[in-house]
C-alpha cells in the first residue's frame, strides 16, 4: 500500500487532471518557525520547476476580523467561507509566492472530514485556489493525519538541524503512517547532506524496526521534481459518480534519474 506511485486512484491515472490546483501535506516540525527556511526552500524548488505555489500555514492563526486589514494576508478560513474568493494563486503584495495562514481553516477542514470523508475535504481545501497552484500544507502532523486519513498521500517530513530532530522526525512519521498517510524524509542541513545522514538513518532503522515500513528519504536536489508527482488533487468532477477519489498530480518536466 505504501509504495512510492501507488495510491487509491492508481488505475485511473491516466485520466488524472493536471489543471486543477494540488496538494502536498508537508509536517510541521515541533517548533514550526525553525522549518520555515525548509518550507521556502521547497516552494523555491516547485517555483523553479515552473509551478505556481502557494503555502498554507497550518500553525499560524488567521485573524477573527472578516475585513483584513490593511498588509494582512488573506487567510484560509475566510477563502473558504467566502464563495466570492477564487483563482487565489499570487500575492498581491510582490512576493515569490502567497503565504496564507490556515490554523483556524484547517481545523474547519478537519471537522469536515470526520464528517464527510478526506476527499470531500480535500475538495474543500482546494476550491479557492487557481488551476495549476500547488498548496503545500505545512501543519503538524496529528493534523494532516485526520485531514486525509486512509488515503496514501505523500507527506514530506522535514529534517532539520536541531536539538532531538530525530524524535521529531520519528514521532510525525509514525503519526502519518498510522493514519494511512505515506511520509517520506526530506533532509536539509546548511553544512550539506551529509551533515545529517546519521540522524536520517536512526530514523529510517526505527520506522523498519518498529513499523515495519521502508521509508524514503528524498534529497534536496529532487524536491521539484519529486513533489510534483506526488502531489495529489481531487478526483470529485471527473464524473465518476459514486467515486471520491484521488490522483497524483503528472509533472510538467521529466522526472528525476
Amino acid at each position: 500500500m505504501f509504495e512510492h506511485g501507488f495510491d487509491q486512484a492508481a488505475g485511473l491515472r491516466g485520466e488524472s487532471r493536471s489543471g486543477g490546483a494540488a496538494l502536498l501535506p508537508v509536517a510541521s516540525p515541533a517548533l514550526p518557525a525553525r522549518g520555515h527556511e525548509w518550507l521556502y526552500m521547497l516552494a523555491g524548488c516547485l517555483a523553479n520547476q515552473g509551478r505556481s505555489v502557494v503555502i498554507v500555514d497550518g500553525t499560524a492563526n488567521e485573524s477573527a476580523g472578516f475585513q483584513r486589514e490593511t498588509g494582512s494576508h488573506l487567510g484560509l478560513l475566510r477563502a473558504l467561507q467566502d464563495p466570492s474568493i477564487g483563482h487565489l494563486e499570487h500575492p498581491n503584495d510582490l512576493s515569490e509566492w502567497l503565504v496564507m495562514p490556515g490554523a483556524r481553516g484547517l481545523q474547519a477542514l478537519q471537522e469536515t472530514a470526520q464528517a464527510a470523508g478526506a476527499p470531500v475535504a480535500l475538495t474543500r481545501l482546494l476550491s479557492p485556489f487557481a488551476p495549476g497552484v500547488i498548496v503545500l500544507l505545512f501543519a503538524p502532523a496529528f493534523a494532516l493525519a485526520s485531514l486525509l486519513p486512509g488515503t496514501n498521500a505523500r507527506a514530506m517530513v522535514p529534517v532539520i538541524d536541531q536539538p532531538q530532530a530525530s524524535i521529531d522526525a520519528y514521532g510525525a512519521v509514525k503519526l502519518l503512517h498510522g493514519a494511512g498517510l505515506a511520509p517520506v524524509l526530506a533532509p536539509l542541513a546548511a553544512g550539506g547532506a551529509q551533515a545529517l545522514q546519521p540522524l536520517v538513518t536512526s530514523v529510517i532503522d526505527c520506522a523498519a524496526r518498529h513499523l515495519s515500513m521502508k521509508l524514503e528519504s528524498w534529497p534536496a536536489h529532487t524536491w521539484g521534481h519529486r513533489a510534483q508527482a506526488s502531489a495529489i488533487t481531487s478526483m470529485a468532477d471527473t464524473g465518476l459518480h459514486g467515486y471520491h477519489g484521488l490522483s497524483r498530480v503528472a509533472p510538467t518536466t521529466p522526472l528525476w534519474s
